[in-house]
């Protein structure tokens, strides 16, 4: 070891890079997950850095839907970089995460050396941190890059405020504080950074209560400060998280994470069981709480008499973790909140290693044993790499240590990769499976209706999407769902000539669809798809009205456009039709939908008009009158139309204007010839 020359910082830096790059060879191809679909697949706004300042100001550009958006900026502009580079290629995210995690382990290693660790046991804490099987879903899982960047700026944080002093305002601490700021715009947690600043300068001496405030520092008050106006910058979505919309209520959320903390203490110290969905459940029986709480308190006590980096590697791991406590989560527990906790870990188990050096233990033992417990670590690393490879390898992962599952998330994920790759029996198994776990779970009964559905048992996907309605009918895809099921329940039933049951059933569906939400992201194919069911039903005024707020809902409409564009395209012979039926309210109606489209046809005005005319609202037929000869002036019958309403208005002399500029655009002709008519000069023969 003393050959490798480890006090130099480009060896140890240089190990540190082969070997972390050693471990993770195998997760360049492996692919996207859960939330990197609303994250960076299907998130346009990373698409383009023509504006790179509005990763900073917009906070829906975060996701592809605005009730995801979050405050994220530098994880949203290393997206956008990643995407001008390679699209949606994954080998460059992964490459860009790879590097994230290894500066990472860089910084532990220059703060380990800046709390007095020799040149091999810096090392070797630093190798203990990015070998780490915990650091895997940071690394594969791309958008988890957010803990590892984050955690990357608080530790350059750490490392710029030691360099300074904790009394100085120069250019570290310059650098300090921007570094600060960097790990805030890169997740919510960065913001403990502060904590661990303080915790580090009050752990250098005594721990008596006396000592203790005479360490505060101006200089802390710089932190605060750029703490307290990124709380107020982000106070909306504080106050929604912990008092407007809290997922669970206060006393729940502090059970489960105190019982938390025991279950993440084991998977630091024994990194066996790591799974992107852990058997962890809300609360918890008192006694095992209590455990919990008395385990805290004796490791407290303990404490007391450890040195200053075993107590700060200790509080690091609890400081990082103390977000959870307070803020409530949708997942209870998850593997990536343990990565900058392990650095803390790290920094007490080095500092346990100095307490106990002066038992002199054989350099050789010693090396044998770090090498094989990194050697350990490394290929653990290894095998999880390809759990990540996709989404049925995560998930499968996932049920296969679950062997009594009660969790049913892995069977929904299993569902929808096997529904996304085609094989919709093993979709329907899956999503059954998860229902035998809990038999109320929303996404797996909808999703179970669209496989069925897809699958061609359209009658059990409408029966499944009735059912979930029924018990949680503020479910609006459910509703748009059913919708769809009965729709084309009604379309089989025409193939079959069951007119009357079609009818029922188009009924039924425009029911569906009414009930979705106006503020639901289903609620313009909602729209849309009630504008079919009257068109099937003959009501092709009531289509266009819908097709025609479609389109104003939503800027996606490309199915109402084409709806719309189909009914202007034949009211050539829609038109003559419904006149013929005494349809002329209806007829009136779904010519407004139509004539101010860009390219509607000159039928919509035209049609617009006569019907009018019919009604005896002689007056409003004039309007669409004079803009279709405006629009269309070879348009012939428009004249004549507009000149035989004028003449029952019993403006006579206008009449005859129009029917003499008509025959300016055209002088021969059948209409021609009733135009002359109309003006009395006599019919060429």
């Amino acid at each position: 070891m003393a050959g490798l020359q480890l006090h130099r910082p480009g060896t140890a830096l240089g190990l540190i890079l082969v070997v972390v790059c050693l471990a993770y060879a195998n997760s360049f191809g492996n692919g996207w997950h859960y939330d990197d679909a609303h994250t960076i697949t299907e998130n346009p706004h990373i698409r383009s850095l023509a504006d790179p300042l509005g990763f900073f100001t917009e906070r829906t550009w975060f996701a592809r839907d605005a009730d995801k958006a979050m405050f994220r900026p530098l994880v949203l502009l290393s997206l956008a970089l990643n995407y001008s580079i390679s699209e949606l290629d994954t080998v460059s995210y992964h490459v860009v995460n790879l590097l994230i995690h290894i500066g990472a382990t860089m910084l532990l290693w220059v703060l380990l050396r800046q709390m007095g660790r020799g040149p091999s046991l810096a090392l070797l804490g630093a190798m203990l941190f990015g070998l780490h099987p915990l650091c895997t879903e940071p690394v594969n899982y791309i958008s988890s890059r957010s803990e590892s960047l984050a955690s990357l700026f608080v530790m350059a944080c750490l490392v710029c405020h030691l360099r300074e002093g904790p009394r100085e305002f120069g250019w570290w601490r310059a650098a300090s504080a921007t570094c600060f700021a960097g790990a805030m715009l890169s997740k919510e947690t960065g913001i403990t950074a502060l904590g661990l600043i303080v915790l580090y300068d009050l752990s250098r001496g005594p721990l008596q209560w006396r000592y203790l405030l005479p360490r505060l520092r101006p200089t802390h008050g710089l932190y605060l400060a750029l703490a307290l106006g990124y709380l107020l910058m982000q106070s909306g979505h504080v106050n929604e998280a912990v008092i407007d919309k809290p997922v669970r209520d206060g006393l729940t959320q502090f059970m489960t994470q105190v019982k938390a903390l025991g279950h993440y203490a084991r998977l630091l110290l024994v990194p066996r069981g790591l799974s992107v969905q852990h058997q962890f459940f809300e609360g918890g029986p008192w006694l095992v709480v209590g455990a919990s709480l008395l385990m805290i308190t004796s490791l407290i006590f303990v404490l007391r008499r450890a040195s200053s980096d075993i107590v700060f590697g200790l509080a690091w791991c609890v400081t990082v973790l103390s977000p959870t406590l307070v803020v409530p989560l949708f997942v209870l527990v998850n593997d990536h909140r343990l990565y900058l906790p392990i650095a803390g870990l790290v920094i007490a188990l080095t500092g346990l290693w100095m307490d106990i050096r002066p038992l002199k233990w054989p350099p050789r033992v010693v090396t044998g044993v770090s090498v094989a417990g990194l050697l350990l670590l490394g290929v653990l690393t290894q095998n999880r790499n390809p759990v990540w490879a996709d989404e049925y390898t995560l998930w499968s992962d996932a049920a296969a240590k679950s062997p009594q599952p009660l969790v049913p998330v892995a069977y929904v994920h299993l569902g929808n990769y096997a529904k996304e790759h085609g094989a919709l029996p093993e979709a329907i198994k899956y999503y059954r499976r998860a229902l035998q776990i809990a038999p109320e779970h929303i996404a797996a009964r909808n999703n179970l209706g669209l496989v069925l559905q897809e699958a061609g048992r359209v009658p059990e996907a409408a029966s499944t999407f009735a059912a979930l309605t029924r018990e949680h009918p503020e479910i609006a895809e459910g509703w748009y769902n059913l919708g769809n099921a009965l729709q084309l329940t009604g379309v089989a039933q025409i193939r079959t000539e069951d007119g009357e049951s079609a009818q029922g059933s188009f009924l039924a569906a425009q029911h569906a669809y009414q009930q979705v939400a106006d503020t639901s992201t289903h609620h313009h194919l909602a729209l849309n798809n009630l504008g079919t069911t009257f068109q099937r039903l003959g009501r092709l005024d009531s289509a266009a009205v819908y097709y025609r707020r479609a389109i104003d809902k939503s800027s996606d409409t490309e199915d109402a456009l084409r709806n719309l564009r189909a009914l202007a395209t034949g009211l050539e012979e829609i038109g003559p039709r419904m006149l013929d039926e005494r349809q002329y309210v209806e007829l009136a109606l779904l010519c407004d939908q139509l004539s101010p489209m860009r390219d509607a046809p000159p039928e919509a005005l035209f049609f617009a008009a006569v019907s009018r005319f019919y009604l005896l609202k002689y007056e409003e037929s004039l309007g669409p009158n004079r803009e279709l000869i405006q629009r269309y002036p070879g348009f012939l019958l428009g004249y004549l139309q507009l000149g035989n309403a004028l003449e029952t208005l019993g403006r006579v002399e206008e009449a005859h204007t129009v029917y003499r500029q008509m025959l300016s655009h055209q002088s021969t002709g059948s209409m021609a010839e009733e135009a002359r008519r109309r003006l009395g000069i006599g019919v060429n023969r």
